[in-house]
């Protein structure tokens, strides 16, 4: 008999959509994390008391070193293993170059949207966003 208790409670996680001109910043996560080597935006969990656009701060902080500016809320989507994910249109200013820690990002990169829909290895949620952004789902308030 299984006596594990059902969870009631789902994960929550922010992700930063950044642009520079007509490139959006990808990172690959690093072999020590989960998901590693795959491509995806930057972000990550969001911890108990903080809000959305606190996390994604405290997130770019670490991963890449950099401070941001949460914009406004533009997607919210649900994993396949449901983690509830809130993606943000984030500012970052053009003379910031990102540097990824080692411990949770392996490589940092600019892609255009042509570059992003042809890569390989790309966690789920990044061709979902992607194919929600081409059918008007994703407000960029561009």
């Amino acid at each position: 008999m299984n006596h594990a208790k059902p969870s009631t409670r789902h994960r929550h996680g922010v992700v930063g959509v950044i642009f520079r001109d007509d490139r959006l910043l990808i990172i690959r996560r690093s072999m020590t994390v989960v998901a590693p080597g795959m491509l995806c935006f930057p972000g990550g969990g969001i911890e108990l008391g903080e809000s959305e656009p606190e996390a994604l701060v405290r997130e770019m902080q670490e991963e890449l070193a950099i401070d941001v500016d949460p914009i406004q809320l533009c997607w919210r989507s649900v994993t396949a293993w449901g983690t509830n994910l809130a993606w943000w249109l984030t500012h970052l200013d053009h003379e910031v170059t990102p540097v990824a820690n080692p411990a949770e990002v392996a490589d940092v990169h600019w892609m255009t949207v042509e570059q992003i829909r042809t890569a390989e290895n790309m966690l789920p949620s990044l061709p979902a966003f992607m194919d929600a952004w081409e059918r008007g789902e994703v407000d960029l308030g561009r």
